[in-house]
């Protein structure tokens, strides 16, 4: 059998008849590799997410000479803790790991006698937190043993859910919502129904789907408090860890650099306190920008290694408020978005903090905007279970403040002119005309900023063709039409005095 059937373009593969594979989480597969360069063993493989965990039995299933697992490394998204509640406890009727924190869940396909025979079978060795010394030495003392397959070489089935991609404009996507769980709930809806399905070498079926450029708005998400509902795949307590990272230059063993360090220690200049010194000596500068990047290091290692997926830190102040845009060059929307947006929100609260300058929003552009095909189940149930309920979208009203403006419709009363050619609505001499009048004002009551007027849905319709640039929500503009035909109802009906704008859903039209 060709083996690894899964991840075998980024398994580190050495000998496929040595008995002992090293699992290390977040980990550089490149650094670990020098690290064992004189040891003998299987493969090296990254587990970043307790969802692995199945693509790791699937492996081990086909090359069943695999009977020592040995976990080291960075147990940043806890996927460690994972693999060790499955040994010790493994799966309930549902095929979630018993005592994962995260809840994690084992794919249905494998089965639970065959989850069974794994834990009685394969040895996972825990070396997280232990020295790249001891790393060595277990390697070397289990892969001298002699590799006695556990059973017969087997391949699972799959029945991972394969979403149709609907047409779109592919590239500039913009998305907002006042927490950032809403902000994701609507990235995910608009990858699952509208990127395009491309290679990786870093799913079980090589697949992903992508979008470019989407642009993803948080307005008021707390740094201090982060609303974390339940269907996160991740806990506070990961958050915690994953933090420093992020706000601190800390460097973490065995990985080979963080955002923190790039931003804070880059080349010995903290780019992040020079943003704060420039906020407090000249507050309506351009220059407010941070970098990731090092050239010549990343660009050296392209094809053996990861380069930064953030790329730039951009921060203006405007109005008194202190605005934050994030670049990144690729990002895993599902596991890397919503930590990623949490931890700079709280570098922004940081900056605005030391600063003395309110927090204003917050803005996230990421180039490729992906999901991978491993994820696809997991999004479709967060979606089909939460979406509606956290985005307030009823049956009966769903009510958004749009940031350009509010629209005000009324009906009045015209004065004739017996200039012109007749209409189609022509008035009998001496009888009242009235037309219908839309007027734009700014947020809360604001000043008047646009007016149409017309005697008819259709005529304004054309009048107001280009409304899409004044307003940007598109349920504020599909509730215009309707108020605009409420009104033509009215005035043809006899009865344009009882016309009044309804703030919901009219049922009696």
């Amino acid at each position: 059998m060709d083996w690894p059937i899964l991840y075998k373009q980024v398994l580190h593969v050495k000998d496929p008849a040595n008995p002992v594979g090293v699992a290390i989480m977040w980990t550089e597969r490149q650094v670990v590799a020098d690290m064992l360069k004189d040891e003998n063993y299987c493969a090296i493989g990254n587990l970043y997410s307790s969802a692995g965990i199945s693509a790791m039995i699937r492996n081990v299933y086909a090359n069943p000479h695999v009977r020592k697992i040995v976990l080291w490394g960075a147990d940043l998204s806890r996927s460690g803790q994972a693999l060790m509640a499955l040994m010790e406890n493994g799966i309930d009727e549902n095929n979630f790991i018993i005592g994962d924190e995260k809840g994690g869940q084992i794919e249905k396909e494998i089965g639970k006698e065959a989850v069974d025979l794994f834990r009685r079978s394969v040895e996972v060795i825990n070396l997280r937190g232990k020295s790249p010394d001891e790393l060595r030495r277990t390697v070397n003392r289990l892969a001298g043993e002699t590799p006695i397959p556990f059973t017969e070489p087997k391949v699972f089935p799959t029945s991972r859910p394969k979403p149709f991609t609907f047409p779109s404009e592919q590239i500039g996507v913009r998305v907002h919502g006042t927490t950032a769980a809403q902000t994701w709930l609507k990235i995910l809806q608009n990858i699952m129904r509208y990127g395009r399905n491309k290679t990786t070498r870093y799913t079980q079926e090589n697949e992903l789907k992508e979008l470019l450029n989407i642009m993803a708005v948080v307005y008021s998400e707390d740094p201090d408090k982060p609303y974390l509902p339940h269907f996160f795949p991740f806990s506070e307590k990961d958050l915690q860890t994953y933090y420093p990272q992020v706000l601190s230059a800390k460097q973490i063993p065995g990985i080979a650099y963080t955002y923190g360090q790039r931003l804070r220690d880059h080349d010995g200049v903290d780019q992040i306190q020079n943003i704060i010194d420039l906020i407090k000596t000249r507050p309506f500068s351009k220059k407010m920008v941070a970098f990731t990047a090092k050239i010549k290091e990343d660009w050296s290692v392209v094809n053996r290694g990861d380069t930064p997926c953030l790329t730039q830190i951009l921060c203006s102040i405007q109005d008194g408020k202190l605005f934050m845009t994030t670049h990144f060059r690729s990002q895993d929307m599902v596991h890397g978005w919503p930590r990623n947006v949490f931890s700079l929100r709280k570098l922004q609260k940081l900056i605005s903090d030391e600063s003395g300058v309110a927090m204003g929003a917050f803005v996230m552009i990421t180039h490729s905007a992906h999901i991978y095909s491993d994820d696809y189940e997991l999004v479709e149930k967060i979606l089909k279970d939460n979406y509606d309920k956290e985005l307030g979208y009823t049956s009966r009203q769903m009510f958004e403040d749009d940031p350009r403006g509010n629209i005000v419709i009324s009906v009045e009363e015209t004065e004739k002119s017996g200039v012109g050619r007749p209409t189609k609505y022509a008035e009998k001499p001496g009888e009242k005309t009235w037309e219908i009048v839309v007027k734009l004002y700014a947020p809360n009551g604001g000043l008047l900023l646009k007016e149409w007027r017309g005697k008819t849905a259709m005529e304004l319709y054309i009048e107001m063709v280009n409304i899409g640039e004044y307003l940007v929500l598109p349920s504020h503009l599909i509730y215009i039409g309707t108020e605009l035909q409420r009104a033509e109802f009215y005035i043809k009906l006899g009865k344009p005095e009882q016309y009044n704008q309804d703030p919901a859903a009219n049922k009696k039209l």
